[in-house]
Parts: C-alpha cells; sequence; structure tokens
C-alpha cells in the first residue's frame, strides 16, 4: 500500500501534482505536490514522506501556501535528477492511484 506522510501513522491526501521538465536537461525533472487539507500538525512537520513496497522518498522542500493571507495548503517540491528517480517517484504516483 502506498501512503503519503508528514507524520508516522497520519495519512495524507494528495491535491493536485504538476511534473516539469528542465528546459536544458530534460532528465531533471520536479514535482509540485499539493495538499490542501493537511491532517499533520503543521509545528511539527520536518520532511514529506512517499511510502510503498520498494521503500521510502523523502522530502524536506515544503512551503505554506497563502492567499490574500488565508493559509490553503502546503506546496511539496521533490526535484529528480535522474530518469531513474523519475521512473521511481512515477511508480509510486501509479501506486497511489494519480498516474
Amino acid at each position: 500500500m502506498a501512503v503519503a506522510q508528514f507524520l508516522e501513522g497520519i495519512n495524507e491526501e494528495i491535491t493536485d501534482i504538476r511534473v516539469m521538465a528542465s528546459k536544458y536537461d530534460t532528465s531533471r525533472k520536479t514535482a509540485l505536490i499539493y495538499i490542501a487539507q493537511p491532517k499533520a500538525d503543521l509545528n511539527q512537520v520536518m520532511s514529506f514522506r512517499m511510502r510503498d513496497e520498494e521503500g521510502e522518498i523523502t522530502v524536506r522542500d515544503i512551503r505554506s501556501k497563502h492567499l490574500n493571507g488565508k493559509f490553503i495548503g502546503l506546496e511539496i517540491s521533490h526535484e529528480m535528477g535522474s530518469d531513474a528517480a523519475w521512473n521511481r517517484f512515477y511508480r509510486f504516483m501509479e501506486r497511489m492511484g494519480y498516474a
């Protein structure tokens, strides 16, 4: 089973995912993962973990998103510098039902 978590035991629902490829190096890709209503206590969030039967992908680039001063969610930026990293991320997204 694939899960996305900020904190152990608290599964998050991914609201949106956008993937961009580098203009100069197509093997470099960035996934922007959005979570509109995180369940975890935001004061304890240090990283975002994507876990499945292959293991864990950990991301630490997490940004709070606001609109007109109101919190609207979190954005996680996951940089992938190789085709292998992209393929691993894609398999995770397939298991989560997003691909």
